[in-house]
């Protein structure tokens, strides 16, 4: 009896954990696993960057999405980002929209907390670029970055790339990357609800706003800040009292020729 006892009290336990509403995400532990032989990189052969014009958001309920014109797009987005290093792509995907943006960011249960870069989502995946010329740091898997890659631009400016499904096994420390380059696809790896790209950029060891920094001022026009219905009456110049007068000409002209109609 007794055995049965405690059998029933476990069954009771077991039951009460499979119908508890906690979400517990199971962890993601994918690795990169050595290039099989005898076939070919797919990141060899695979297309260079587009310079994407617009960045539309995912949805109209995302966080820290800025500024979101009427179409959707983001009003602040520009192709290039200005830093010291040169310009950086804004948005170094094969094709994304824009879930959540730089700052700090409430979560689902209620409270909140910073997020250092812009998650550019696509459940269908994509190739991720490099933003620019550059050296890598680190390709590896990073906890909950997933698997990572981080690129050194020079004059204190980097990149960092999370989330990936995986990236190209040739990269490791000190392997020189051009700008628009294949680097990795797109996934879930690590902390990651949805497959997107966590991107995010430093300068001068400083997390900045991808999205933002390093956009071209707006074009400020002076404001009107009076207007006339009628024109202005102008002041007549009064003469100059110490100016001399002019000299006298001794210059004459010849009269006019009138001309006469032949007959």
């Amino acid at each position: 009896m007794r055995r049965i006892a405690l059998s029933l009290a476990a069954a009771c336990a077991l039951t009460g954990c499979a119908v508890s509403n906690t979400p517990y995400p199971r962890p993601i532990t994918t690795t990169i696993a050595p290039p099989l032989q005898n076939l070919p990189n797919i990141y060899a052969s695979a297309p260079r960057a587009p310079l994407h014009s617009e960045l539309f958001a995912c949805n109209a309920y995302g966080s820290n999405l800025g500024l979101i014109g009427q179409r959707g797009e983001a009003t602040n987005y520009t192709p290039y980002i200005d830093t010291p290093a040169g310009p950086l792509l804004r948005n170094p995907t094969e094709i994304a929209c824009l879930s959540s943006g730089f700052g700090y960011r409430d979560t689902a249960s209620g409270g909140g907390r910073q997020h250092n870069g812009v998650d550019l989502a696509n459940h269908d995946g994509g190739f991720i670029y490099a933003a620019a010329d550059g050296w890598i740091v680190v390709a590896d898997y990073r906890n909950g970055y997933g698997n990572f890659i981080e690129i050194d631009h020079g004059n204190g400016v980097r990149t960092r790339y999370g989330h990936m499904a995986e990236f190209d096994s040739n990269l490791r420390s000190g392997v020189r990357v051009t700008a628009g380059e294949p680097i990795g696809r797109m996934g879930m790896t690590g902390n990651a609800t949805g497959v997107h790209l966590h991107y995010e950029v430093l300068v001068d060891g400083l997390l900045v706003d991808p999205l933002n920094y390093g956009a071209p001022r707006p074009y400020v026009t002076t404001p009107v800040t009076q207007t006339y219905q009628e024109p202005l009456p102008v002041a007549p110049l009064e003469p100059d009292a110490a100016a001399p007068a002019p000299a006298p000409t001794s210059q004459t002209y010849p009269e006019p020729v009138r001309l006469q109609r032949p007959d």
